[in-house]
């Protein structure tokens, strides 16, 4: 109770920011959904380092609200790997057999790979090294296919679910809103 009381504290900021910078925003509902739905898309991806600039493309292609597609790609993130690239790379697995067989690697062997290769004082150290880049390309050997395809397929269904719950979100937001205003100025009258 109290772990949950100190993060909420924390995510306060983030949480008013959200509320009165963003969802305040002129952009239509449509493109604050596009906005969410391309960081969702784009997240699932194994493109790692690369999520941030890639979502502001695609918002910026799809007439999308920037911001939201930079705020959900965080939902890729070193604590989420397990959970959205080892499915990714699951059903990958599932798609690719009719091309050609590869050995299976398991969630603790791809949290190893990842976490050894991908960790951020890894990578600091040792990203301008060649060694760096050889095991980099090993993993992506080994996963990267199969991660592709899967992230691919799983990041359009997660960017449809969120369009859809992010669009419905925005439009009982402001009709709350302007229900609200109503109230006060009758109040007032």
């Amino acid at each position: 109770m109290k772990l949950r009381f100190r993060l909420l504290i924390r995510l306060r900021p983030v949480l008013r920011f959200v509320k009165f910078r963003l969802l305040h925003v002129d952009d239509s509902p449509q493109q604050m959904a596009r906005g969410v739905a391309a960081g969702l898309f784009v997240a699932y991806l194994p493109l790692l380092g690369l999520h941030i600039p890639l979502a502001f493309i695609l918002a910026q292609l799809i007439r999308a609200n920037k911001a939201l597609a930079v705020l959900a790609v965080w939902i890729s993130n070193p604590l989420t790997f397990a959970l959205i690239y080892y499915p990714s790379y699951r059903l990958g697995r599932l798609v690719l057999p009719f091309f050609h067989q590869k050995p299976q690697v398991e969630l603790d062997q791809m949290q190893e790979m990842l976490n050894q290769t991908f960790s951020p004082s890894y990578m600091i150290v040792n990203l301008f090294t060649l060694d760096y880049w050889k095991q980099a390309a090993a993993v992506f050997t080994n996963i990267g296919l199969e991660m592709c395809i899967g992230g691919i397929v799983l990041g359009l269904v997660a960017a449809g679910i969120g369009y859809w719950f992010a669009f419905y979100f925005i439009i009982g937001y402001r009709t709350r809103k302007a229900e609200r205003k109503q109230r006060k100025l009758k109040n007032l009258s």
